[in-house]
């Protein structure tokens, strides 16, 4: 049986480097989003979407993954240290490719920041089962209510790979470009 394939880093809060999370949290804001379930792709050490999203009485929710063990040791001090957070904010350990689609309910708002950016050879092998990239936009998609958003970060340094990707997906039909809000590209499931 092969181990999961995981970060073996973390990632704090540099806004200056990587804005994607609190550009996120300010779309919510301008959209002035209320009682959203938000599927979160990376949670970094510093929780920002999370934490936000529970305490500025939106109502929201956010159910996020990383593949980060001091990420996922972080969320386990917030949540021992700040209790009621974890009421709207649940994260996981895990590896994104393996995602089980029963497991997962249906999402207003899915961020797919991290699109394209962990390459791991043997994620998408029989002997491994993980999806590659298309097929994990294809389940998140799934499990997007209509209506609901996609949200990609362009300026991942796996853009130019996810970009191909996003738009081939996006020339499915089932979504529409809503636009861009900072470093943030929008979509909006149609069907």
């Amino acid at each position: 049986m092969l181990k999961m394939n995981y970060w073996t880093d973390k990632w704090d809060l540099h806004v200056d480097v990587c804005p994607c999370d609190v550009h996120f949290n300010d779309w919510v804001k301008a959209r002035k989003l209320k009682n959203k379930l938000i599927y979160h792709f990376g949670t970094g050490t510093h929780h920002v979407i999370g934490i936000k999203q529970a305490t500025n009485k939106s109502g929201n929710a956010v159910f996020a993954i990383t593949a980060s063990k001091e990420e996922y040791d972080s969320y386990v001090e917030l949540s021992t240290n700040k209790a009621k957070v974890t009421k709207s904010y649940l994260a996981y350990f895990g590896d994104i490719y393996l995602s089980n689609p029963k497991l997962l309910p249906e999402f207003d708002v899915v961020t797919m920041f991290h699109l394209c950016e962990f390459f791991f050879p043997n994620t998408a092998s029989k002997a491994y089962g993980g999806l590659d990239d298309a097929k994990l936009l294809d389940l998140f998609t799934a499990k997007t209510k209509p209506g609901g958003y996609i949200l990609f970060y362009t300026r991942s340094i796996a853009y130019p790979r996810a970009f191909p990707i996003i738009e081939k997906w996006a020339k499915k039909g089932h979504v529409k470009r809503v636009g861009e809000f900072k470093t943030l590209l929008v979509y909006r499931k149609t069907k």
